[in-house]
């Protein structure tokens, strides 16, 4: 490697890219011996052993004149241990220590979780297009198609991929409840706390009569094939498997291809999967209701690590070169996150001015997103948009090369 990229090197010696950014204008002035790298117009800053010591001495330098009067140490609370699994806190810390981000999923556990479901029945009293309603009509509209798709089978089995409070469901769920097809419901969250607000509508809305399956998983990681993995078995499975990704979910992760082959390594070839999102539109690119309306805890997560509403500012905007709306953290003071884990702690540095990535949705627009899709190997059977052309709705199944299988 012939230079460090500006991320890279604030990763290795814990320093924000803001110093990093000083150092190679400091070394652009002649004020610094630090050797620079030019990279399609880019200076960078160069790998060398010169530039090694060097960079060492300006990191420790930057930790010993640290100001200590704006300098604070932070504990979680006994409450975020409680919240959270071992394997969830140590993915918060890897995601704060590396990536500077809060994933959004750890933002609807406890109050987070009925704030989701209150922000979402108000969506649905609107009268206005909206995400939850343009979902909702999208579903109705491709309902016909659904069942041109699924003739031939007796049984259908929902799989409801970050479930939160099933609402944008109900209306499909209903119709096949009325028709006798609905075999079982299975419900895949990360928020115990939402599963449950789930499980409790659905028992209101059917008086108990459909079978709700809850199941605590990330479905950025988790498969979930080995839950309907009874179906596939048989000379005559008579059973086919609908999973439902709703709402743009896939927007907010750091890697959502990675999440799109989570799905993809958990379907059957005859299995469906409907997806839908908001599309990138001048008006959406200045959509942030959820984030400023206390609608959605987006900073939960920090309060549970102990900071104060004090030593940060939030700052949202679109950010047209990663092409997505974000919410940042910006720490007005630097700060020390002292977790313990296994009887062990790890301390986490951040300085001043550090942004923590709290809430994200990427931006596409429709061929965008149905070529991710593609590369994603899943085959498009159709897709649809909103009658405001807001939203799109798209079914799909996993490719199957007729000589090798499942692609």
């Amino acid at each position: 490697m012939k230079y460090f990229k500006n991320t890279e090197l604030a990763k290795l010696y814990n320093v924000s890219e803001k110093s990093v950014r000083n150092w190679i204008q400091s070394a652009q002035e002649g004020k610094l011996d630090l050797e620079l790298y030019a990279e399609k117009g880019k200076e960078c800053v160069a790998n060398t052993t010169h530039n090694t010591r060097l960079i060492e001495l300006l990191a420790e330098r930057g930790k010993k004149f640290k100001n200590t009067r704006g300098y604070k140490v932070l504990k979680p609370t006994p409450k975020f241990y409680d919240l959270y699994s071992p394997n969830q806190v140590l993915d918060i810390m890897a995601n704060i220590d590396i990536h500077r981000e809060i994933p959004l999923q750890y933002t609807y556990f406890n109050s987070g979780a009925e704030r989701w479901d209150s922000y979402t029945h108000n969506l649905l009293k609107q009268d206005s297009p909206n995400s939850l309603r343009n979902t909702i009509q999208l579903l109705d509209l491709n309902l016909d198609y659904i069942e041109t798709l699924i003739e031939g089978y007796k049984e259908v089995n929902f799989i409801d991929l970050g479930v939160g409070n099933a609402l944008p469901m109900r209306k499909i769920l209903a119709h096949f409840h009325k028709t006798g097809r609905l075999k079982r419901y299975i419900a895949i969250d990360i928020s115990k706390e939402l599963l449950s607000i789930a499980e409790r509508n659905v028992k209101n809305w059917f008086n108990g009569e459909i079978k709700f399956e809850t199941y605590v998983r990330d479905i950025a990681i988790d498969r979930f094939n080995d839950l309907i993995a009874p179906e596939s078995f048989g000379k005559n499975a008579d059973t086919i498997n609908l999973a439902f990704f709703l709402g743009g979910t896939v927007s907010n992760f750091r890697e959502p291809d990675r999440v799109l082959s989570t799905i993809h390594d958990s379907l059957g070839k005859h299995d469906l999967l409907i997806f839908s999102k908001k599309l990138d539109t001048e008006k959406s690119r200045r959509y942030f209701e959820m984030t400023v309306s206390g609608n959605q805890e987006v900073d939960l997560v920090l309060k549970l690590l102990g900071m104060d509403e004090s030593l940060y500012s939030l700052e949202q905007f679109f950010d047209e070169n990663k092409m997505a709306r974000q919410l940042l953290a910006r720490l007005n003071v630097a700060i020390s996150i002292n977790f313990e884990l296994y009887g062990q702690e790890k301390v986490i540095e951040l300085n001043k001015g550090d942004g923590i990535l709290l809430w994200r949705a990427r931006h596409q627009s429709t061929i965008e997103t149905l070529d991710q899709f593609d590369d994603s190997n899943f085959e498009l059977l159709q897709a649809s948009r909103s009658p405001d052309q807001d939203y799109l709705l798209t079914i799909s199944r996993i490719k199957i090369n007729p000589k090798q299988g499942a692609i």
